[in-house]
């Protein structure tokens, strides 16, 4: 039998006596249900769920912790200024105010979690309990893609054929999910001197990567080869070359052999092209709610620059999840809605989050650019800031530089 400690020394398990009773503390409470059993939940149907539920564990935190009067709390703050000011320039209901407002306070709600329990003293155990989680999806989303068709009505219905490849996150979520695995890689292959609490590196980047690589989220797929890019860029000399070229074998390698291959490359290329047109038809889908980035941008373009938006909430009911138009993707949503002024504050927040520091200081390393590069791509088809499984593991991330730096372990 286990329990977590309350201490917050980390989300991981200890063992306990039997008969003891099962606590589960805040921190492990989120964690184990935004990572883990989200889609679970969501499938079995049991009670009505959505995964911003996770984040009310978090509201007792600011009454026993209260809140910092930090940077990222200051673009919060900023952010809720914006939407409200769109929402008075626009003429926008208090009822679509408030509803566009749970965007900011779900990723503060993320930050504020991290911020209180993650500490030097259990940082690298809770990496670890991350990598684990990153290790259990590729069996799983092979498991998911080959047996989809031999599901029940009842479960299949809750995604495409194309999207039920979430492993243990939650419904849809295989682009959370990629993101997930792609700041992992990206701490495992920059961070030379913390990466040493994660033993045998180069099997697990492979596995992550081929996680990455198989599974649906085409737009993480152009991420995660960036990174891999960027690695070979900022060290190039013969070990990493051959350590590069050798996991991208083993990769293609297990793809040929499994028959994934020429499948994710045909995805792969569809998807580009039809991002990239921008005929009429695709933007009469994009006007009545249906997907189309590249109509999309094509629309915002002709429009001019939105300072303040059409008012929060103008294209999605979040009530009824139905979108007046196709803006699918957090630069979209936030353009169309609170206008440039709000976008620009919500990526401060990731800037301040990825890039913490005081005074005048910042700590810039090569996990927080190439995390807030990563977390600004994948803006451009998920929802970032409404996602708290992004969100998350984005501030879990951020907090890796408290590991204990070996200066023994550079590789």
């Amino acid at each position: 039998m286990t329990t977590y400690e309350h201490s917050g020394a980390a989300f991981a398990p200890r063992s306990i006596p039997l008969g003891r009773p099962l606590l589960v503390d805040v921190k492990g409470a989120v964690f184990y249900l935004v990572f883990c059993f989200s889609g679970l939940i969501a499938i079995l149907d049991v009670i009505p769920y959505r995964m911003a539920m996770a984040s009310v564990f978090v509201i007792p935190l600011l009454l026993i912790y209260g809140i910092k009067l930090d940077r990222v709390l200051l673009a919060h703050m900023a952010l809720v200024a914006i939407v409200l000011l769109s929402g008075l320039w626009n003429g926008s209901s208090p009822t679509e105010v408030l509803g566009f407002l749970r965007i900011p306070a779900f990723s503060y709600l993320m930050y504020r979690l991290v911020s209180v329990y993650v500490r030097p003293d259990n940082i690298r155990r809770i990496i670890r309990l991350c990598v684990l989680v990153a290790m259990i999806q590729l069996p799983l989303v092979v498991l998911q893609q080959l047996t989809y068709e031999k599901l029940p009505i009842r479960i299949a219905g809750y995604a495409s054929a194309r999207d039920f490849d979430f492993g243990t996150f939650n419904v849809k979520g295989d682009a959370a999910m990629a993101f997930f695995l792609t700041l992992l890689v990206v701490f495992l292959l920059f961070d030379r001197r913390r990466n040493y609490v994660i033993r045998r590196k180069w099997i697990v980047l492979p596995w992550l990567t081929l996680t990455v690589l198989i599974a649906n989220a085409e737009g993480v797929k152009v991420i995660m080869l960036l990174v891999w890019a960027v690695y070979l860029t900022r060290y190039l000399n013969v070990r990493t070359i051959v350590y590069v070229a050798l996991a991208f074998l083993l990769v293609i390698g297990v793809l040929s052999w499994a028959g994934f291959l020429d499948e994710i490359w045909g995805d792969f290329t569809r998807s580009l092209r039809s991002n990239l047109r921008m005929d009429e038809r695709k933007e009469e889908v994009f006007l009545t709610g249906g997907y189309g980035r590249g109509a999309a941008i094509a629309y915002y373009a002709r429009r001019g620059i939105l300072w303040l938006g059409d008012g929060p909430s103008k294209y999605y009911n979040v009530m009824t999840r139905i979108r007046q138009v196709g803006n699918t993707g957090h630069v979209f949503t936030f353009y169309s809605e609170v206008g440039l002024l709000g976008w620009l504050c919500s990526v401060l927040v990731f800037f301040f989050i990825a890039f913490p520091g005081q005074g005048a200081r910042i700590r810039v390393s090569w996990v927080g650019l190439l995390s807030f590069a990563a977390v600004q791509l994948l803006s451009f088809t998920t929802e970032i800031m409404n996602d708290i499984s992004v969100a998350l593991i984005y501030c879990i991330v951020a907090k890796s530089y408290l590991i204990m730096p070996s200066e023994a372990n550079r590789r």
